[in-house]
C-alpha cells in the first residue's frame, strides 16, 4: 500500500478519527488507525469498541489498494509538524510504513491490519435525514444536561426519539432537564434510543464544521445506530436500558413568571458564584413584582449581592439554586430576555419555548 496526499488533508482525517482511539485499553491494536485505500479513496477508522469513527478522502492518483494500522497519536503528532507539501506514506515489511514529506523521512512499526476490529457492514434501513446545523443545535440545547455520574448509567447519554417528522433529544441528570426539538423533512419510522455521552460530544465537535446537506442516522443490528454526514461515518453502541419518561414530570404552564435580561442575569449569576464552595453551592433568587435579587452567603468566603430589574407576575418568594445549571442553559439561548415560570420555592423552574424545554430543581435554603 502506498499514498500521497496533501498534509493538511492527511491531518484532518487523522483529527476527526483520534478521539475514537482508547490508548489505555488492554488491546494494543485499539490505539492505532487502520488506513486503507479501496475506490479511489484514503479511508482512515479508529475504535474503541464502544464508537468507531471513519473518515473517507478522495485520493484520485492512488495507485494501489491495500491496508495497514499505525499508531495514532504518535502518527498524528508527527503530521502536525510537518510542512504544508504532499505526504507520502508506504507499507513495509512486518507491519511497518514509512511516511515521507520533502527532506523529512519517518520509520513508524505498526500492527497488523487483520486484528484491527471489523467496522460494521452499513446496510439499507430505515433512515432519519436532517441538517447537520440543526442536529447541532439540538445537542448543543440537551448535551449540557447528561449526567456525569455512574449511578444511573442511563442518564450518561441523550434520549434520541424519532415521532412522525419530529426529532427530540432529551437530557437529564435527575436535578435538571433539557428536551429540545427538531423537524424532519419527511416522516419515518419510530426510533427511541439512547447515545451515550462520548458519542454525543464527538457529533457536537465534528458537525460544527459540516457543510453538508444532511446527516443521515440508521439504527443497525446489534444494538448499534449509525451517523453519516459527507466524509465521516459513525457507528456507535447505544446505552441498554429504559430512559426516564420525562414528560411525567413536566409542569403544567403557569402564569407566574419571571422576565429579565438573559445578559445581565448571566452576569449576576456567575458573580455570586464566586462565593460558592464544594459544600455550600446554592445561590438565592429572591423575586418581587419589580426586581430579582440574586446573593450568596458563604461563612468561608464572605457575600455577594445583586439587584437587577425584571418583571415578576407571581407572589414574592424567595428560592434557591445552582448556579451552573442557570449558566450552562442561558448561555445557549439567543434572546434578550429570557422568561422563567416559577411557582414556589420548593417547585422546579422552567423555561419553556416553542422547540426547548428546560426544567430545574431548586435547592434547599440553609
Amino acid at each position: 500500500m502506498r499514498v500521497t496526499i496533501p498534509q493538511p488533508s492527511l491531518l484532518k482525517s487523522l483529527q476527526v478519527v483520534e478521539r475514537a482511539v482508547n490508548d489505555r485499553s488492554a488491546l494494543p491494536i485499539l490505539a492505532n488507525i487502520l488506513f486503507e485505500i479501496k475506490e479511489s479513496a484514503l479511508i482512515v477508522t479508529a475504535t474503541d469498541l464502544d464508537v468507531g469513527i471513519r473518515y473517507h478522502t478522495p485520493v484520485p492518483d492512488a495507485p494501489s489498494l491495500g491496508a495497514m494500522t499505525l499508531p495514532a497519536r504518535r502518527l498524528t503528532s508527527i503530521v502536525r509538524e510537518l510542512p504544508d507539501d504532499s505526504v507520502t506514506i508506504e507499507a513495509k515489511k512486518n507491519f511497518a510504513a514509512t511516511l515521507s514529506c520533502g527532506a523529512s523521512h519517518f520509520r513508524i512499526q505498526g500492527l497488523p491490519p487483520e486484528d484491527f476490529p471489523i467496522f460494521p457492514i452499513v446496510e439499507q434501513h430505515d433512515t432519519v435525514t436532517i441538517p447537520p446545523a440543526s442536529l447541532a443545535q439540538l445537542i448543543v440545547q440537551t448535551a449540557f444536561a447528561m449526567s456525569v455520574e455512574e449511578t444511573r448509567f442511563i442518564l450518561n447519554g441523550t434520549l434520541l426519539r424519532v415521532q412522525g417528522n419530529t426529532l427530540t433529544l432529551a437530557a437529564t441528570d435527575g436535578r435538571r432537564l433539557a428536551v429540545a426539538h427538531g423537524e424532519l423533512s419527511t416522516p419515518t419510522k419510530d426510533l427511541s434510543v439512547v447515545v451515550p455521552a462520548k458519542t454525543i460530544r464527538e457529533l457536537n465537535r465534528l458537525l460544527q464544521d459540516s457543510t453538508e446537506d444532511a446527516v443521515r442516522i440508521a439504527a443497525l443490528k446489534d444494538n448499534q445506530l449509525l451517523f453519516e454526514f459527507g466524509g465521516v461515518t459513525i457507528i456507535t453502541r447505544l446505552i441498554d436500558g429504559q430512559f426516564p419518561p420525562y414528560e411525567t414530570v413536566i409542569p403544567a404552564q403557569t402564569n407566574s413568571t419571571l422576565t429579565c435580561s438573559r445578559a445581565l442575569l448571566i452576569g449576576a449569576i456567575r458573580r455570586a458564584s464566586l462565593m460558592t464552595t464544594a459544600t455550600s453551592q446554592a445561590v438565592v433568587f429572591e423575586v418581587a413584582a419589580n426586581k430579582l435579587v440574586i446573593s450568596k452567603e458563604s461563612a468561608e468566603l464572605g457575600s455577594a449581592r445583586e439587584e437587577l430589574p425584571a418583571t415578576f407576575t407571581g407572589q414574592p418568594m424567595t428560592i434557591a439554586f445552582n448556579p451552573e445549571f442557570w449558566l450552562e442553559v442561558l448561555k445557549i439561548l439567543e434572546s434578550e430576555d429570557v422568561v422563567i415560570e416559577m411557582i414556589s420555592a420548593d417547585k422546579p423552574a422552567v423555561i419553556r419555548l416553542p422547540q426547548f424545554l428546560y426544567i430545574v430543581l431548586p435547592m434547599k435554603l440553609a
